[in-house]
């Protein structure tokens, strides 16, 4: 049987019930007509087209989906390398978005994304409503596997100890594909917070400071994510004692203190390295003026930050 094709078809299945093979064909190689060789020839030519080079196992993915998106090519050889199927999202448009059946049946949005070593941090900008995310970076000898809960706006990944002041902000192996796949949200904490870090937490989101997330790491700090700089914030809690704001600065490689005023809704921030065994801030007016007095006024939270 022969049909006429248009030139919208970019490529042929061809399945041969005498092989019980499925053959792939790219349409620019028909022509009008092709045939595929199964049985050895009277004579060998270099135009002769084995059967065995067109299945389609050999042949998929196509060498031309994506040609030069290395990001799309690396984060398909991965799904294919686990259990499961990995097909080109039907219904977008753009060929970075992949859909992943697991041997449950369920069906995983994927969005591909390319990321960028900046300052010892692989960084992206997230462009996907996709439930998980696969980072491709030059400089990596693996994918990063991201579950989008992880973050609101944007999270990045430490390649090394420079220029980072947490003690875990996200190291780059905990976030590799062979260990986080399929993705679960890395780091979080199973510590019920204090009663005073709850109500920090609350107060950043309000809105009021910017940053791209926070969890707990452990009953009293935590650790917050923006897109410049990672940090730890240890929440005291805080009592006045002769017109001066007192807390017991007892962190654990804290990078910040924070407090609230017990008397009324301000939260004061202050920097570990501000501050020698104590610190204690001011206020009621004083009795003398000293330099060396710290006002309270100059360590409000919205004043502080970002840090």
């Amino acid at each position: 049987m022969y049909k006429e094709y248009g030139d919208d078809v970019d490529c042929f299945l061809v399945y041969c019930d005498e092989t019980e093979e499925t053959y792939f064909i790219d349409s620019e190689e028909v022509g009008t007509s092709m045939h595929l060789r199964i049985d050895t020839p009277t004579r060998k030519t270099s135009q002769i087209n084995w059967a065995d080079d067109y299945r389609l196992d050999h042949q998929w993915p196509p060498d031309g989906h994506n040609e030069g998106d290395s990001a799309v090519s690396a984060a398909i050889d991965a799904l294919e390398s686990v259990e499961g199927s990995v097909y080109i999202d039907p219904i977008r448009e753009d060929s970075r978005n992949l859909l992943f059946v697991d041997t449950d049946g369920e069906t995983h949005r994927i969005g591909v994304e390319t990321g960028w070593i900046v300052n010892g941090r692989v960084r992206f900008t997230p462009s996907n409503s996709a439930e998980y995310l696969l980072v491709y970076c030059d400089g990596l000898d693996d994918l990063l596997s991201v579950h989008t809960d992880e973050f609101n706006e944007s999270i990045s990944f430490r390649v090394d100890s420079e220029n980072t002041r947490g003690t875990r902000s996200n190291p780059v192996d905990e976030y590799e594909f062979g260990n986080n796949w399929p993705p679960v949200v890395v780091g979080t904490s199973q510590t019920d917070p204090t009663p005073e870090l709850s109500q920090f937490i609350s107060r950043l989101r309000e809105g009021q400071v910017s940053y791209s997330r926070v969890e707990c790491s452990d009953k009293k700090t935590a650790e917050v994510h923006s897109k410049q700089l990672d940090f730890r914030i240890c929440v005291e809690p805080a009592w006045i004692e002769n017109g001066l704001l007192r807390f017991n600065a007892s962190g654990d490689n804290a990078d910040y203190y924070s407090l609230k005023n017990p008397e009324k809704e301000e939260w004061y921030l202050v920097s570990d390295d501000s501050f020698g065994d104590s610190v204690s801030l001011r206020i009621d007016p004083p009795e003398k003026e000293d330099s060396r007095i710290n006002f309270a006024e100059d360590y409000l939270l919205e004043k502080m930050w970002p840090v």
